[in-house]
């Protein structure tokens, strides 16, 4: 029996050896390092909703940025290829054509040859513009001022100098551009 009861504090000193650690570092808590999984992954969730929701944002806003630009464009062309068709009835006095392409502000004189634009500050009575082709002709710009009403910007090119041309459009509730006043210093 002697034996036995040696042999049995033996075995229970082996395993409270055993059980204590040298250096009493506690164990990782699981369930501490999961909450701080679940967090982890709750902030990456709003993050990358957050995220998608820039990337639409920015996808909308360039694509309303792409189609200003291509409304611009258009309004450009559109201004250009009246303003060339202007500019050829104004010397072929083709009173018809010009009073078709005029908004309410223009007046067509046929006595006179000139195109009188009606203004609240006044109206003024500006030439048909004579002798102008593409050689003489050079583009500045082209102002937008609002969604309905663009200045385009030309200079007629001579030996003496150059003369400004602006151009001023309005468009329709149809979305149709009407020559709105001719500005020019030559």
């Amino acid at each position: 029996m002697k034996k036995r009861r040696i042999l049995l504090i033996w075995m229970f000193t082996v395993l409270l050896t055993a059980c204590s650690s040298s250096n009493d570092a506690p164990l990782p808590n699981v369930l501490e390092r999961d909450r701080q999984n679940v967090i982890d992954t709750e902030q990456i969730q709003k993050e990358n909703e957050l995220l998608k929701e820039q990337v639409q944002n920015n996808k909308e806003e360039q694509d309303a940025n792409d189609a200003k630009e291509q409304e611009a464009v258009e309004s450009l062309r559109e201004t250009l290829n009246i303003t060339f068709k202007l500019m050829a009835a104004m010397e072929s006095n083709d009173y018809t054509y010009l009073e078709s392409v005029s908004s309410p502000n223009i007046e067509i004189s046929k006595q006179n040859n000139t195109v009188i634009s009606k203004r609240d500050k006044g109206d003024y009575e500006v030439p048909f513009l004579q002798n102008v082709s593409l050689n003489n002709l050079e583009y500045r710009g082209f102002n937008p001022l609002d969604s309905d009403r663009v200045i385009l910007h030309m200079a007629l090119m001579r030996s003496d100098g150059n003369s400004a041309l602006d151009i001023y459009f309005t468009r329709t509730e149809e979305g149709n551009w009407l020559f709105d006043g001719l500005l020019t210093n030559g």
